[in-house]
């Protein structure tokens, strides 16, 4: 009976861990994503940031960047919060100036990311910031 009892925990305990790996994984790559999603609106004022964008769902009328912003800041204020497996949240607050005025302005960036299993990637699903 105790031997059956052993096996019983080592398979529970291997399947455990076999389900924490898949998590940290994909907790991984949101980390990656998130970093780059940042750099790409840091350093391109926002213009690649559809790339993102799932493209089989992503909208027709993505709002693109500003070639006459550049962004000064970006902090992430709230999140990554996890909303189950295949969902997270984050909010970062960008500063932008327009370069022919100088002036300095600053938008919440309200995301929401979803997880594609197939592609092991991250897309978001929210609106691109818009400069405005």
């Amino acid at each position: 009976m105790s031997h059956r009892l052993i096996i019983t925990i080592a398979l529970i305990s291997l399947l455990t861990a076999c389900q924490t790996l898949g998590e940290r994984k994909r907790a991984q790559t949101l980390q990656d994503t998130l970093r780059s999603y940042e750099a790409t609106v840091r350093w391109s004022s926002g213009q690649h940031a559809s790339k993102f964008q799932d493209p089989e769902h992503a909208a027709t009328d993505r709002t693109p960047g500003r070639a006459n912003i550049r962004v000064t800041g970006y902090e992430v204020i709230q999140g990554p919060t996890m909303l189950g497996d295949k969902r997270a949240v984050q909010t970062a607050v960008i500063q932008f100036v327009f370069q022919e005025s100088q002036v300095v302005k600053e938008i919440a960036d309200q995301q929401e990311w979803l997880y594609d299993e197939a592609q092991e990637k991250w897309y978001l699903n929210s609106q691109l910031p818009e400069f405005k």
